[in-house]
């Protein structure tokens, strides 16, 4: 046993360094599980995956001092332990390093920092090069829903804007930038189709505040297939969202 302090939303063990998370931790039910059970060695392992990482066969990873880094690069410790998991259930991580390469290419240090936890939260689906598959709403016709003319989003089209005038601020709730949302986020969007769309992680600028975090503005895009519209839309208010 480790000395340790739990609370409603957080959990501190002093093992080889003081190791805390809280309750948005990926991993907290899991290492109060482990508690339970006196499997203190496990949870230290949950709450940091640096021990897991040292053993990551693939080399995919490495220590340097406190810090994990990829290709050199620290990587956001948060969807670590999701990789180090899959790996050893046997299960494919290729995709998730890929797309892991593409996050660290994001020359926004806010959108690195929250991508991960939008994909999770929200389901977004990887492609096997690492890109993220997202939705989009347009009109009948194919073209944007706020303009009506800017944009004609037909399957096998790319469409992209500088990076630099796509709004970067997650206060501004619609503002400039190409738009793509979750699945859930579709019922409040106008539009009478539906596109799947492929963005590379590097080209998410920001994530809106609004509607819970489920949409995001991004300066590329690929429309990959039309699908059928999941439900009636509750509500219009994203016509007033550029492109």
């Amino acid at each position: 046993m480790y000395p340790h302090l739990i609370t409603d939303n957080t959990i501190t063990i002093l093992a080889d360094d003081t190791l805390s998370v809280t309750r948005d931790h990926p991993s907290f039910s899991a290492i109060l599980d482990a508690l339970r059970e006196e499997r203190w060695d496990d949870a230290v392992d949950l709450m940091t995956p640096r021990r897991r990482v040292s053993s990551f066969v693939e080399g995919a990873m490495e220590i340097v001092g406190n810090t994990i880094l990829r290709g050199g690069t620290p990587v956001d410790n948060a969807i670590v332990p999701h990789i180090l998991d899959l790996h050893q259930q046997g299960l494919p991580v290729g995709p998730l390093l890929a797309f892991l390469d593409k996050v660290l290419a994001n020359p926004s240090m806010r959108s690195r920092n929250q991508l991960w936890r939008f994909v999770a939260t929200n389901k977004i689906t990887i492609t096997p090069e690492g890109d993220l598959l997202f939705y989009k709403k347009v009109k009948d016709d194919y073209y944007d829903v706020h303009t009506g003319k800017s944009n004609r989003y037909t399957v096998g089209s790319t469409h992209s804007m500088h990076r630099s005038l796509v709004d970067d601020d997650p206060e501004s709730t619609c503002s400039h930038g190409l738009h793509v949302c979750s699945y859930e986020y579709l019922r409040e969007f106008g539009g009478q189709r539906t596109l799947v769309c492929r963005v590379n992680p590097a080209d998410v600028v920001s994530v809106p505040i609004d509607y819970h975090n489920t949409k995001v503005r991004v300066c590329q895009l690929t429309v990959v297939k039309e699908v059928s519209n999941p439900t009636s839309p509750t509500t219009t208010s994203y016509e007033e969202c550029p492109f």
